[in-house]
């Protein structure tokens, strides 16, 4: 090959090479466009069904006190702790032999003195450490229920009564329900949502943090009831 002909070789490579990356650039760019397509059809249709969590009634209305072995409430979440001790005076106040009062998801530097500050001081000077467990290992809703599972085998525990916020407990009733079944030790279970602005039915849309909350909430919601198996959290 001279060097004519090489030259003119180097050229038609190099128009060659022009056109596959500019081919390159327009298939990225149509991929962008379609995966920014997808994410705003996921979005939108997430902002339009995300309230479906909250399509949940609960089993306790606050008034009436069904008997449980224990209540159950999931930490994480603001109010929830001090709204599950006043619960458990409540029972305090009505039964002899008021049930146990389980924390669950604390965090492993938890303690009594840590949960103290969470309770108000009236349900404090009747609430003893002999009454509490606080189950600080989990850190989900999972290890929550398997955690929950292993207590109420050992306690003997067949009535129980879930404490969370209200965008979670949907989710929560169903992967304890399922956990329990699942693990050789189905429970009654009962519920009582906490009240939490702006985490309710009519008012999540109008605030940015409800949006956000509610959304990947709901996006959870669709992976544990589509694509969960019970029992694999502490595996």
């Amino acid at each position: 090959m001279n060097l004519v002909n090489f030259m003119a070789f180097c050229k038609i490579e190099k128009h060659r090479i022009h056109r596959i990356r500019r081919y390159f650039k327009v298939g990225a760019q149509a991929l962008a466009w379609v995966a920014g397509a997808i994410t705003l059809f996921c979005t939108i249709w997430a902002f339009i069904w995300a309230g479906d969590i909250y399509e949940y009634q609960d089993s306790v209305d606050g008034v009436h006190l069904p008997q449980v072995d224990v209540i159950v409430c999931l930490a994480g979440g603001r109010g929830r702790i001090s709204a599950a001790g006043d619960l458990w005076y409540r029972y305090y106040e009505a039964f002899q032999n008021p049930p146990v009062f389980y924390v669950s998801g604390m965090g492993g530097k938890s303690n009594w003195n840590v949960l103290a500050k969470q309770v108000r001081p009236g349900v404090l000077s009747a609430l003893k450490p002999k009454n509490v467990i606080l189950e600080n290992q989990s850190s989900n809703t999972d290890g929550n229920a398997q955690f929950l599972t292993r207590a109420a085998k050992e306690h003997g525990w067949t009535r129980i009564l879930i404490v969370t916020s209200r965008y979670h407990m949907r989710r929560a009733r169903y992967i304890f329900e399922e956990t329990l079944t699942t693990l050789g030790h189905p429970v009654q279970i009962e519920t009582l949502s906490v009240y939490q602005e702006p985490f309710e039915p009519n008012e999540w849309r109008d605030d940015l943090q409800g949006i956000r909350v509610t959304m990947i909430e709901y996006v959870k919601w669709l992976y544990y009831t589509l694509n969960w198996t019970p029992g694999r959290a502490l595996d």
